[in-house]
């Protein structure tokens, strides 16, 4: 299979059959274990147990599954909710410097708290999605929902600010949806976008955060996507399992380089006024996140 790129989508097991990516693998899950307050010892047997079902599945389905399952029975599911707290938190800081005053659509909105945040600083706010997030109904904020692919459900040239985080590459048409983000805002308005990256340095941070996670910034272009398959899947598909397909994340890894997302921007008629490289910022969805500030 392949991605709206023409990328092959590695399959879980085949990602890591590279030993340089594993190693990162290894280490990284480490990491989030130790954010979560798992124990060292108790962490090498969690992710040994982990990565033998990663290696070994017949069906993705089971490998999710059962996966998911050691970590309920370990506790650690139980402990991502507490430190996703201030996540939207973080993620606004990280776009308020460059939110135009006036409106606002939130774009594959999620829990909606990042709309809410936008109202507190005196935005008017619009969340759309493809599904519904229960915490929806404690926004108070106007929810659409649409389906993949599909025309999102406003206007032309509506809203000063059109938010995308972390969206294009759970989409199946990255580049429909750019250009329906370019439609509903307005002109001279601004589209805001987080998106996990590959093929970068580290080169545009500090130093004390490139040698934190200077494993991603040894491997090269390919294997730096292959670690992004592999984190993505395991956050949303095994952290975040769902049995109802119609509450499975999407999962298509539709990533891109930063030079290569900018070129998409600009050929769909945005000009890209900044790009700030986050860096690897969200300890549980451990990811390189750029932010990517373009004009209409």
């Amino acid at each position: 299979m392949i991605n709206a790129f023409g990328l092959k989508i590695h399959e879980i097991k085949d990602v890591l059959q590279d030993e340089a990516v594993e190693t990162h693998v290894r280490k990284t899950l480490a990491s989030v274990l130790k954010h979560l307050g798992i124990l060292d010892k108790k962490s090498n047997q969690i992710i040994d147990e982990c990565l033998t079902r990663a290696k070994s599945y017949v069906y993705i389905s089971q490998y999710e599954l059962h996966t998911h399952q050691i970590l309920e029975n370990e506790g650690v599911t139980r402990e991502v909710p507490k430190k996703l707290t201030g996540r939207s938190e973080t993620i606004y800081e990280q776009i308020k410097p460059y939110l135009l005053s006036g409106s606002v659509l939130d774009l594959g909105c999620g829990d909606g708290k990042i709309g809410v945040m936008c109202t507190q600083d005196g935005h008017q706010v619009d969340l759309i999605d493809v599904y519904r997030h229960p915490n929806i109904d404690n926004t108070s904020l106007d929810f659409k929902i649409f389906e993949q692919a599909t025309q999102v459900p406003v206007s032309d040239n509506q809203y000063n600010n059109t938010l995308v985080l972390t969206v294009f590459h759970h989409s199946d048409d990255p580049v429909k949806t750019i250009r329906e983000s370019y439609r509903v805002t307005k002109p001279n308005g601004r589209v805001l976008i987080i998106e996990s990256v590959y093929g970068v340095t580290g080169e545009e941070l500090s130093e004390a955060e490139r040698e934190k996670n200077k494993s991603f910034f040894s491997l090269n272009q390919e294997q730096q996507r292959m670690a992004n398959i592999f984190f993505d899947h395991f956050y949303n598909r095994v952290i975040h399992y769902s049995i109802d397909p119609k509450t499975k994340v999407n999962v298509p890894f539709n990533f891109n380089t930063p030079d290569n997302w900018k070129e998409i921007f600009e050929n769909e008629g945005f000009k890209q006024e900044a790009v700030i490289h986050l860096g690897i910022d969200q300890p549980t969805a451990p990811e390189y996140h750029t932010l990517h500030v373009l004009r209409k």
